[in-house]
């Protein structure tokens, strides 16, 4: 891994797992274990009482880049990538064999049918997929993880002073990706998202690039096609956390 990327890699992992000196530890022992991961010596495991596909993506996307990253979970079926969710497969081997030269993501509570014949593919050595496997906060311990570590990600609870950097680095993505330079992220945005969408890391990553993509677009109908999702989503995601339809001045949809 290239020291640039590195260097992105470890700040994405100071902000999902806190920034304090304490929490050093914890990021180093993260970063031997995505080294493994990523040259196939062992799996990728990822703890915590929140939603984690959309945090495996992200390291996915700094590990890996441009590889393909690939979901198995039989109660989604086969379903193609899409604005909310990766390319999904039933089936553990079609997942796998969709995954190679990328990353391959389970959820340890919906394994596929076919587990045995995914774990035996998986254990040959030729087969180039980093495996990713999403549990909940509970198993820390559990002895068939004590090596390498799982990347256990804190609950939002126990960073409350932190909330607001996270919003920010959020935000930053969201206005580097969406290229909204111009119209940029407020202290009042963020201000809203700490209010209305901060209840986990996802819900923050969420809030923060719809937010960005409205104020750039001025209402909510170009915003949703900048954001590849519907004008009626959009709204009822807003609706859903102010109550009611705020207007402007001009009878513009805002947050």
């Amino acid at each position: 891994m290239l020291a640039d990327d590195e260097t992105a890699l470890r700040a994405f992992l100071a902000r999902i797992l806190g920034w304090s000196g304490e929490r050093t530890q914890a990021i180093e022992q993260a970063l031997r274990s995505i080294h493994l991961s990523i040259i196939h010596r062992a799996a990728l495991v990822l703890l915590g009482d929140t939603h984690l596909v959309s945090i495996a993506l992200a390291l996915h996307r700094l590990t890996l880049g441009a590889g393909p990253f690939v979901t198995c979970d039989p109660r989604r079926g086969n379903t193609g990538a899409s604005v909310r969710a990766p390319v999904n497969y039933a089936s553990g081997v079609d997942a796998l064999r969709a995954a190679l030269g990328g990353s391959l993501c389970i959820d340890q509570a919906r394994t596929p049918r076919d587990l045995a014949l995914l774990a035996a593919m998986a254990r040959d050595p030729s087969t180039s997929a980093q495996i990713i496997i999403l549990a909940a906060s509970r198993f820390d311990l559990h002895p068939f993880i004590i090596r390498p570590t799982p990347i256990l990600i804190p609950p939002l609870t126990a960073r409350a002073s932190e909330i607001p950097r996270i919003v920010d680095e959020y935000a930053a993505d969201a206005v580097r990706e969406l290229s909204a330079e111009a119209t940029g992220f407020t202290t009042a945005d963020r201000d809203w998202v700490i209010r209305h969408s901060a209840s986990t890391l996802p819900e923050i990553e969420k809030g923060a690039r719809r937010l960005v993509a409205i104020r750039q677009a001025g209402t909510v109908a170009p915003a949703a096609v900048r954001l590849e999702m519907s004008r009626v989503a959009l709204s009822r995601w807003l609706r859903r956390r102010i109550g009611h339809r705020a207007k402007g001045r001009r009878g513009k949809e805002q947050p």
